[in-house]
């Protein structure tokens, strides 16, 4: 596409070149990020619908952010505090890199890719009703047992 509107460019301005006149043309094509509306039609699909509207506009705004950190309880501790990092894509069926750490264990980290409807599946799951936000049980049985199992499960 550069290279044609290039030629074109020179193809006009040629006899003006003739005359010793210069230019140098810059193009940058980037697609603009969809509406908030645009959003949810995509999404809504694969992330039930209109039923659960509300919830999919909260988790594109969170998709947006790239990044959260929350606290994950476990029974007779204090739980374990993690940030979760993602680079999402703009479609659903895009894959977005992840990543998971856990602030008082550097060691710890997990990096996986998924599709980008089931990130923000979990992130329509997000809760920080009682303070520190977590990560919808089946994000971490995902996590943990990993992608077949669930499916067996189901």
């Amino acid at each position: 596409m550069r290279q044609f509107v290039q030629r074109l460019l020179n193809d006009l301005l040629c006899p003006f070149l003739q005359l010793g006149a210069s230019f140098e043309v810059s193009l940058s094509l980037t697609l603009p990020s969809p509406s908030e509306s645009a959003q949810l039609a995509l999404f809504a699909p694969y992330c039930g619908g209109r039923s659960r509207e509300g919830e999919l506009q909260q988790a594109l705004r969170l998709l947006a952010q790239g990044s959260l950190s929350g606290l994950r309880p476990v029974k007779q501790t204090a739980g374990h505090g993690f940030t979760f990092t993602w680079q999402g894509a703009r479609s659903p069926l895009e894959m977005s890199s992840c990543q998971l750490s856990f602030p008082d264990s550097p060691a710890v980290r997990y990096a996986f890719d998924v599709e980008t409807h089931q990130l923000v599946e979990w992130l329509m799951d997000w809760d920080e009703q009682a303070g520190p936000g977590d990560l919808p049980d089946n994000f971490w049985t995902w996590l943990l047992l990993g992608e077949a199992e669930i499916k067996q499960d189901a």
